[in-house]
Parts: C-alpha cells; sequence; structure tokens
C-alpha cells in the first residue's frame, strides 16, 4: 500500500468518525480507536486532522491552542467539527484529497 493510500484512510476514518458526531451532537471522536485501527500514533491521527483542517475540511482550534487542554482525553476534539466543504467531502464518499 503507497503511502498516500494509507494516510487517506486515516483521513477517511476521521472524517466519518466527525460525520457520525454530525449527525449525533452527543457522538465523540476518538482518536485512540482511529490510532489502534491503523497501527498509527495518536499524534500521527492529529497530523492528518491538521492536515484536513488546512484544506478547510474541518473546523476547530489549532493544535497549539488546545495545548491547555490537551491532557483531557477527547476535550480538543469535542471542539471540531466539519465544515460546509468537509460535509460535502463526506457525501462525496470521501474522495483522495
Amino acid at each position: 500500500m503507497s503511502d498516500e493510500s494509507f494516510v487517506h484512510k486515516i483521513r477517511v476514518s476521521i472524517g466519518q468518525a466527525f460525520h457520525h458526531k454530525h449527525h449525533d451532537p452527543e457522538g465523540k471522536v476518538d482518536l485512540e480507536s482511529i490510532a489502534t485501527e491503523h497501527g498509527v500514533s495518536e499524534d500521527q491521527v492529529r497530523e492528518q486532522m491538521e492536515y484536513l483542517r488546512s484544506q478547510n475540511l474541518i473546523r476547530g482550534p489549532l493544535s497549539n491552542e488546545g495545548l491547555q487542554v490537551r491532557g483531557v482525553p477527547q476535550t480538543m476534539m469535542d471542539q471540531h467539527d466539519l465544515t460546509e466543504d468537509g460535509l460535502n467531502w463526506a457525501m462525496a464518499g470521501y474522495p483522495t484529497i
């Protein structure tokens, strides 16, 4: 599997988690589960979240803005959501970006 397709699978998992959260406001985005599913660290998942943020697909505080709450599991992720572009990306089946 190429690095690009592997990274895309991580991004799709993130997108699916946020899409679910969009439809279920009580839903949580579990970075640990995404990391475990792909055999990567949570930091690698966060890097892909930052990439999706840079592409205007998710919105929320930058990693460095959330350093104060980073030690509290999921707190920073609760402040993120899909943008309108992110919803369109989800509805299109998460094409490669």
